[in-house]
């Protein structure tokens, strides 16, 4: 049933039931500013979010996830491996993930992004994962520092918003 397992965290599939809890995190000003261009989403955007997420998991075996907390089942997030225009070529991959604010601040991200990256080197064939993070986004920018990602650059978005760009290569030690 669950795709990840990590200590205080699961990761699954959307699931229908699951649209209200992802239309607040959507729909939250405060989680969306760091998302995207910033804008939240309706109830219809987001229900098509879950149908692209769930039909990206079949088709590749990673995409975005529910992320619930392992101790009482809520969903406080989402995450996952996606292909993106950052990380396009089949060996490669962008995570993303977004949490509640209550959430913020636990570690919570950490746990989660180096879960992410383990599953990737184990299970996958993927030997890039790439980050874009919102240069004000102080929280995701060491983030990517602790897990040993490395800075490949600052630009423009396609949104045309500033974003750094970082960058992950499966260890040598994992190497196929």
């Amino acid at each position: 049933m669950y795709w990840l397992e990590s200590e205080r965290l699961l990761l699954r599939r959307w699931e229908s039931a699951d649209l209200d809890d992802f239309c607040r995190l959507t729909g939250d000003a405060e989680v969306m500013r760091w998302v995207g261009d910033g804008t939240t989403l309706d109830r219809a955007d987001t229900a098509v979010w879950i149908k692209r997420a769930n039909a990206n998991v079949a088709r590749w075996g990673f995409g975005t996830h529910a992320v619930l907390k392992r101790d009482d089942r809520s969903v406080i997030g989402w995450a996952g491996l996606i292909h993106s225009e950052q990380a396009s070529a089949a060996d490669s991959a962008e995570i993303i993930y977004a949490l509640r604010p209550d959430c913020w601040g636990r570690g919570y991200a950490t746990e989660l992004a180096a879960a992410l990256l383990a599953w990737a080197w184990q299970y996958s064939d993927l030997v890039r994962i790439v980050a874009t993070v919102d240069p004000a986004n102080a929280a995701s920018l060491a983030l990517m520092t602790k897990l040993g990602f490395s800075h490949e650059g600052d630009g423009l978005d396609e949104d045309g918003l500033p974003e750094s760009r970082f960058a992950i290569h499966r260890p040598a030690s994992l190497a196929g």
